[in-house]
């Protein structure tokens, strides 16, 4: 039986579960590891049809005590991808991130996109100007580049239980509160000091205005979250790993989603947030422009703003004034025209027969 090795393969990621659905009723074998040693070992055993498919890359640089041994570990993954190639090992590569977020070897990350890029058999990108995107670090092949758009998850969660109810359910946030929210793991790259900072001006306006924080949270991120937080705003706070119940309460609670990632080429949580009707804020980056730009549910900042802080004060704001339904049946729209079973099917069309 043909084999897909997925890395990093974690099996609580809904989007890689999803992804899959398709290629396993054709009878393709799905597993993986997430370690770098392992990527190496599932490398050599793989046989000719098998696929490697390669999605994130942070785990390739995980403990690694400085530069020249990830360098390394890059060489050898260059070595091993080479090999299994050479064996006919079909390598595919999905383009999360330009680079992973929060690296801090940002030239060794560039290098690794780059060994990926030219051992690949397929690439795959979500975003359709992926490609332009990262060309300021490195070049997709454009003849190896495939699209397989991100679903929503829709029939992943259980639907919306409306706001008033997730309300209900948090108990701490008053049924009149405009809300804006971020849901899903709180990482520095996501902005959320710049973030609160935006929700402390808008309050400053509009005292109705709180927030919303609820995901597993980095050290990192919380330092940022306690030195940012402002002082007029309530700010209710969730931080640990949420189960699927949680993360529709948490998340359908929120009048809106603001996203401020520093660096962002996909995002899960836009989805997420399309599934349940929640409208999003996020950077008016041009690939993100290009293919949401027309989206009633989507609201962008201007990221050359002379103050990102201001830009993201005002989209929320812009955002929060328009609560006529609209916006959220639009979201509800945009989920349910592309779902789990239209990801999986597109990218089962990319397999080898």
């Amino acid at each position: 039986m043909a084999r897909i090795s997925v890395f990093p393969y974690w099996t609580t990621n809904p989007y890689l579960n999803m992804l899959y659905m398709e290629a396993r009723s054709q009878g393709w074998s799905v597993g993986g590891k997430w370690r770098y040693h392992e990527l190496l070992s599932e490398l050599a055993a793989l046989e000719a049809g098998d696929i490697m498919h390669i999605h994130w890359t942070s785990p390739v640089a995980e403990n690694v005590r400085n530069a020249a041994e990830l360098r390394s570990r890059i060489a050898r993954l260059d070595t091993a991808l080479a090999d299994a190639r050479s064996r006919d090992v079909n390598v595919f590569w999905t383009v999360h991130n330009t680079i992973s977020h929060d690296t801090g070897y940002h030239a060794e990350e560039v290098e690794l996109a780059k060994v990926l890029a030219r051992r690949s058999s397929r690439i795959v990108i979500i975003n359709s100007e992926t490609p332009q995107a990262v060309s300021e670090y490195y070049e997709l092949p454009a003849e190896k580049v495939r699209r397989v758009r991100h679903a929503s998850y829709w029939g992943v969660y259980e639907p919306s239980p409306g706001r008033r109810a997730a309300r209900r359910r948090i108990g701490t946030i008053p049924p009149g509160d405009l809300v804006v929210g971020i849901v899903g793991g709180i990482r520095p790259y996501k902005g959320v000091g710049d973030l609160l900072k935006a929700v402390g001006r808008v309050a400053e306006r509009n005292p109705r205005v709180s927030m919303l924080l609820a995901g597993g949270t980095t050290a990192e991120a919380m330092a940022e979250i306690e030195a940012a937080m402002p002082g007029n705003v309530t700010v209710h706070r969730r931080h640990g790993q949420l189960t699927d119940d949680e993360v529709v309460t948490w998340a359908s609670a929120c009048d809106v989603f603001a996203l401020p990632y520093t660096r962002i080429l996909n995002s899960g949580s836009m989805l997420l947030a399309a599934t349940l009707g929640v409208p999003c804020v996020v950077p008016g980056e041009s690939h993100l422009l290009a293919d949401y730009g027309d989206e009633q549910w989507v609201e962008f900042f201007d990221v050359d703003a002379p103050s990102r802080v201001d830009a993201l004060a005002e989209a929320i704001e812009r955002g929060l004034d328009r609560q006529d339904g609209a916006r959220a049946r639009a979201a509800e729209r945009f989920a349910v025209s592309y779902t789990m079973h239209d990801m999986a099917v597109d990218f089962a069309e990319l397999l080898p027969t």
